[in-house]
């Protein structure tokens, strides 16, 4: 006789998808995963004295193989992830890595200045540097004492 045990961490990420689907009707969503399962590639998005930094993992994609477009408060990352056949008389026994083009836009805290973007590429990781526009930049008030 097999007997299955339930095991609540089987698939969390599954879970908690659900919970945002389900929640999500009533009002707003809980948001308690940060993008959908499977989205490629995966950022990190980081303010750094007056500018933003996004890194993006894209192993495998070469620079020319990118294309970064920046727009107001959002950046819209492109590119093709090349498929790699196995050695001839082999077969994959699992295949998880996506192949094919992919598109990511992500939506900035901060509008920022298009003409300050600087984009560097090393091992497999793309970082953005970006300066916040002049209107997202605080700026400081001179309060003037009433007479």
């Amino acid at each position: 006789m097999v007997v299955d045990r339930w095991f609540p961490f089987f698939d969390v990420g599954k879970t908690l998808e659900e919970m945002d689907r389900m929640f999500g009707r009533m009002g707003q969503p809980l948001e308690l995963r940060s993008v959908p399962r499977g989205t490629f590639p995966a950022v990190n998005i980081y303010e750094q004295d007056d500018g933003i930094v996004l890194m993006a993992e894209v192993p495998g994609v070469k620079p020319e193989q990118l294309d970064l477009t920046v727009v107001g408060d959002s950046v819209v990352l492109k590119g093709q992830r090349q498929e790699e056949e196995p050695p001839e008389g082999n077969r994959y026994y699992r295949r998880e890595r996506p192949v094919g083009a992919f598109t990511r836009t992500v939506t900035l805290p901060e509008p920022i200045d298009p003409a300050s973007v600087n984009a560097e590429y090393k091992n497999g990781v793309l970082r953005v540097h970006m300066t916040k526009a002049e209107q997202a930049k605080p700026r400081k008030v001179k309060i003037a004492a009433a007479g």
